[in-house]
């Protein structure tokens, strides 16, 4: 009986031995490794990344451009696409850049240029294949060697030469009230800030959210009702009223982009 059994079961492990054979030569072949980009999301040879805006969805036709550590000139820029991103080639050999961005935003029949926050403010190289991520802030702190940069946009206060005192601006409050939407196309807010806010000069008022504004102000220590003026119009009227509605300079007067000048009396 067991001799008779030995040969079937030979010939059985002999059967399963080339079906697995089979099977075993049908498997798919193994996927090839992709090459290692050397960084999380990074590309080697480029700097690339994602610019949104204030509300976090991405941004088209931003700009971010790159300037080298030790030559002091500033390198390529890209236009960030329809998806928010940018790349950008980078010069072997050259050492360390550092990446900036701004945006050009047209609103009120102006156009304002807007410095963009880095996600990561330091410097790289090709070999670190970097990728640094931007956002369009209304307000805030512009990481820089100077305290006094914010991305908002600020207010200089101007005395009436004539006016009884008036001197301490930090005690001069004023009220910002929002016409239509800010230059992103939120809901602004009513703000009331006084002389100084932001700045270590009580003439000025720092980091305002760009958009159009009715300003009154009053003198906080007796709660005098002051009157302003656009101390930017192009006349010589010096009409001065109970309040005024202006706009933020933009692009067309450079060395005032981003700012308002509000004349005040209390005359």
């Amino acid at each position: 009986m067991l001799q008779s059994f030995r040969p079937f079961a030979i010939a059985t492990l002999l059967s399963i031995s080339g079906l697995l054979t089979t099977t075993a030569c049908k498997q798919e072949p193994p996927e090839p490794k992709q090459p290692d980009s050397g960084g999380s999301n990074g590309q080697s040879g480029y700097v690339i990344g994602k610019i949104t805006d204030p509300q976090g969805n991405t941004l088209s036709r931003a700009t971010v451009y790159i300037d080298n550590t030790v030559l002091k000139g500033r390198g390529a820029e890209a236009n960030s696409s329809a998806d928010g991103n940018y790349k950008i080639q980078l010069v072997k050999g050259l050492g360390q850049w550092i990446a900036k961005g701004y945006v050009l935003k047209q609103y009120n029949n102006r156009v304002y240029k807007i410095q963009l926050e880095p996600e990561n403010p330091d410097s790289f190289s090709e070999e670190e294949n970097p990728v640094r991520n931007f956002q369009w802030k209304l307000t805030g702190h512009i990481p820089d060697l100077s305290l006094n940069l914010y991305y908002g946009g600020y207010v200089e206060l101007y005395r009436d030469l004539n006016a009884d005192g008036l001197y301490d601006t930090e005690n001069v409050e004023l009220t910002f009230k929002p016409v239509g939407t800010l230059i992103d196309g939120s809901t602004g807010k009513t703000l009331k800030l006084k002389g100084g806010e932001k700045s270590l000069d009580s003439d000025f008022i720092m980091d305002i959210p760009i958009g159009r504004y009715t300003i009154s102000a009053i003198y906080k220590p007796t709660g005098q009702a002051l009157r302003v003026r656009n101390a930017l119009a192009n006349d010589d009227s010096y009409n001065y009223a109970n309040s005024v509605t202006v706009d933020f300079s933009g692009t067309e007067v450079p060395t005032r982009a981003n700012s308002m000048a509000i004349g005040i009396t209390n005359r």
